[in-house]
């Protein structure tokens, strides 16, 4: 079959992304999606670089049955290189907080998509918990549940979970387990039922997941002022902030950034990660050169991400079902937020 033919796989990257990103855009032969298949950190000498696994190289090493071996491209070895940052280990739980203010900003995928990446790669224990002030999406946009309980149910129950009799058996009952090896904390849909989270009761819900998880992925409302969202933003540990190829939307984001450092938050601004996510097939190169370029002078680290039609239908999401190129994205992003998370691990 020619990979090339799939518009999926032969998305064109767009012109802002730094050279160590281009092979999330590069065409690609098919590559099982297993834990498995994640790279192993070595111990003492390092051995012989594995052949090429991509593109022709990868399909010629195959049909060889062994008897060449294609290196592998640039491109795929600092592929292989970021998978190995990802698994770094943390001292703590270690949490990230997905914000922008302004609504269509991508928040939900990128708080899904970064939870995935990061479950499915380093073995579980990460949550992805809504914690919009009013109604969140990130369980409508999740694999479906046997069961409809939300953060809500859990914090009536919250209690039990901070006693020392508690058990992540007894806590699965709130949680909605996705195949990619993370878990989603529904918000409530019941209109006003999401305004009792005030600061205390986050307190509470953080402290007793993070006995449970190594990693919580934290989706946020648009109300930089609601005492969930300044709980979140003071229990953060990295920053990602979402962004489509929109004006409105990129200023949105960089406006909070500044919120932020007038806030006494300097460092999580400083520290953060934006992740520009391009919404449309047709990407404007200007505007998104103007828009990466304004958050590098703020961030630590910009990652882009192409445009996948899986993630535009607004449906729910599987990790197996987005585009090769899309998963690759999302991995580099994903190193970069464990690369601020080690920063942050160190202070």
């Amino acid at each position: 079959m020619d990979l090339s033919s799939d518009p999926r796989r032969t998305e064109a990257q767009p012109p802002t992304v730094a050279a160590w990103q281009a092979s999330a855009a590069a065409p690609i032969a098919p590559e099982p999606v297993t834990p498995e298949t994640a790279d192993e950190p070595a111990a003492g000498p390092q051995p012989a670089e594995r052949p090429a696994q991509w593109g022709w190289r990868g399909r010629a090493n195959r049909l060889s049955n062994g008897l060449i071996h294609l290196p592998a491209r640039p491109d795929e070895l600092v592929h292989r290189a970021a998978r190995k940052r990802l698994l770094r280990p943390f001292s703590r739980t270690m949490t990230i907080v997905v914000a922008n203010p302004k609504g269509g900003a991508a928040k939900t995928p990128t708080s899904l998509l970064a939870a995935a990446t990061l479950g499915f790669h380093r073995g579980g224990y990460t949550l992805a918990w809504d914690n919009n002030e009013t109604r969140g999406t990130l369980g409508m946009r999740a694999e479906q549940a046997t069961h409809q309980q939300t953060v809500i149910d859990l914090l009536r129950d919250i209690d039990g979970f901070l006693s020392t009799s508690a058990s992540v058996g007894r806590l699965s009952g709130y949680l909605r387990p996705q195949s990619a090896r993370f878990d989603v904390l529904a918000s409530d849909d019941v209109p006003g039922s999401m305004e009792i989270i005030d600061d205390q009761a986050f307190g509470k819900l953080w402290t007793a997941l993070s006995r449970y998880y190594r990693l919580l992925v934290i989706d946020t409302g648009n109300n930089v002022r609601a005492p969930n969202w300044r709980a979140a933003t003071s229990k953060a540990d990295c920053l990602v902030v979402p962004t489509t190829v929109q004006q409105d939307v990129a200023d949105s984001g960089l406006w909070m950034l500044n919120h932020l450092i007038r806030s006494g938050h300097e460092k999580l601004a400083a520290n953060a990660v934006a992740v520009i996510s391009c919404a449309d097939p047709k990407t404007d190169a200007a505007l998104l050169d103007d828009i990466a370029g304004r958050y590098r002078a703020i961030v630590r680290e910009v990652v882009v991400i192409p445009h996948d039609p899986y993630i535009r239908s607004g449906g729910r999401m599987a990790y197996d079902a987005l585009a090769d190129s899309t998963r690759r994205a999302w991995l580099l992003a994903c190193t970069a937020v464990v690369d601020s998370l080690s920063i942050r691990d160190q202070d």
